[in-house]
């Protein structure tokens, strides 16, 4: 019979891991120890007080969702003392205390995509006896040292059943190595090559005769063309890698790979330099006030789809609110997450991953005027036209009125279970930046608009264009933990 349960040790295992073995393309994957007190409620049957012990348990993360472990357990009961006594004397051999050592292989499960908070249990030991325990745990913290607490169904070789409660902390072991450096693509969705343009020289001919054909002096190198000829403009693309950002030929439709707009890892904080190619994309629409965009972003394959999908959005809305911050009307602008549902190129190579990740720049309207921007250009805020639509505003119970120039950023601190201020006031045009400085997650909601979920020392930015009243709340504690917006006239 004891075979038979050794046998079947690993099953419990196996499915555990099936159910956590899908992979996410960023993920805090090092090794990490968890030393543990142990307190245990004995059964009856054993005749003794309860035990007392602990665990110690060495582990590697395999997913976001899935960790596996080695453990060692050690616990030891007191026996109580049955023996008669002849005038206060015990008589008889002195009944023994029990003492288990044993080790094994345990994994956790956890419910969130943070890899953090409530998760199920389960481990298989030998040794003195065979060990089986099932249950939950919670882990308390962040990237660092975390509290760890478990609570456990415990079964001692099928003659004890018990429960057994662990607290202690989780280590991990080294630092969080940072992202690979990753080459750009030049070019990522291909256009076909336009037709030459005309020599600059020949740019001045005039129709001397009527003839609807312009006519060039003879020694101009210049054949003469007709007045309906179309010469095409430069394509709208990307640049290559070094020149500057360029609106040349951009119209109605396009769309711009930005390559070089990149992220912190596993984050949506934009990098220095993605904050600079960023700039000049902000200083070429600025000089093209007629110009709407869809800030667009993409993702590869690699983890959920509900994952990417929201990495994917809130990648699209850090792009839209540095741009907000550089002076792009917010009205202008609208974003979009797509996760992994447009690929460009094959997500089963490293070089189609690659051209994958990306974030676009869609031109909704406008353009067709050729504009190039020098790098580190500062240019000041156009004024917004009066029939865009502000695809972000929330509506307002004052009358609209129109949006109003940045009258530069405002903050609020995300504590514990606060939002600090609670009532914020700020005039039309500003832009607010949640920080979370909390060890827990948090999502920021207004009706019908929410941000991703904010792990600790994420930001989270959102424009405010017309005047009223936006409340909001966090959209996991719920209405315990909420907070106001009052925008005022500018």
């Amino acid at each position: 019979m004891k075979h038979f349960r050794m046998r079947s040790i690993p099953v419990a295992i196996a499915a555990l891991f099936g159910s956590g073995a899908a992979m996410a393309a960023d993920f805090d994957d090092r090794f990490y120890v968890a030393p543990m007190a142990s307190y245990v409620l004995a059964d009856d049957a054993r005749e003794s007080d309860d035990g007392w012990g602990g665990v110690l348990a060495i582990g590697k993360r395999l997913s976001p969702h899935f960790e596996l472990e080695l453990r060692g357990n050690y616990l030891k009961y007191d026996a109580n003392d049955p023996r008669p006594r002849l005038l206060g004397i015990p008589i008889g051999p002195e009944p023994e205390d029990t003492e288990l050592y044993a080790g094994g292989i345990g994994a956790n499960l956890f419910l969130s995509e943070s890899g953090r908070g409530l998760f199920l249990h389960v481990d298989a030991m030998t040794g003195d006896s065979t060990l089986l325990n099932a249950g939950v745990g919670f882990d308390i913290g962040g990237e660092n040292v975390a509290l760890r607490f478990e609570a456990l169904y415990h079964d001692d070789d099928s003659d004890f059943q018990e429960t057994q409660f662990n607290l202690g902390l989780r280590i991990p072991i080294g630092a969080r190595p940072a992202p690979k450096p990753r080459p750009q693509p030049v070019a990522v969705v291909p256009v076909p090559p336009p037709p030459p343009p005309p020599p600059p020289a020949c740019s001045d001919g005039v129709d001397n005769d009527g003839d609807g054909l312009i006519d060039y002096p003879s020694d101009s190198g210049c054949d003469s063309i007709s007045d309906a000829d179309e010469w095409n403009p430069a394509p709208c693309e990307a640049p290559a890698p070094g020149q500057p950002v360029s609106l040349d030929g951009c119209k109605t439709g396009d769309t711009i790979v930005l390559h070089g707009v990149n992220f912190e890892f596993d984050k949506s904080t934009l990098t220095v330099n993605a904050k600079t190619l960023l700039d000049q994309v902000a200083d070429a629409l600025a000089a093209n006030p007629d110009i709407i965009v869809e800030i667009d972003g993409h993702t590869d394959s690699m983890g959920s789809e509900s994952y990417n999908l929201k990495l994917s959005e809130a990648r699209a809305e850090s792009v839209m609110a540095y741009l907000n911050e550089r002076g792009v009307a917010a009205s202008r602008m609208s974003s979009k997450g797509y996760g992994e549902s447009m690929p460009v190129a094959d997500n089963q190579t490293d070089e189609g991953r690659e051209l994958n990740r990306r974030v676009e720049l869609k031109i909704l309207s406008g353009g067709e005027v050729a504009v190039t921007v020098a790098p580190a250009k500062t240019a000041a805020p156009p004024p917004e036209p009066a029939s865009a639509p502000a695809p972000m505003a929330d509506p307002a119970p004052a009358p609209a009125e129109p949006a109003a120039a940045s009258s530069g950023p405002a903050a609020v601190s995300i504590g514990f279970m606060t939002f600090e201020p609670e009532v914020l006031t700020i005039p039309a045009g500003t832009t607010v930046t949640w920080t979370n400085h909390d060890g827990s997650n948090h999502v920021v909601q207004f009706p019908g608009q929410k941000s991703p979920r904010l792990r600790e020392e994420e930001q989270y930015s959102r424009s405010f264009d017309q005047p009223g009243e936006y409340s909001y709340q966090c959209a996991i504690h719920g209405k315990r933990m909420s907070g106001k917006v009052i925008v005022t006239a500018p």
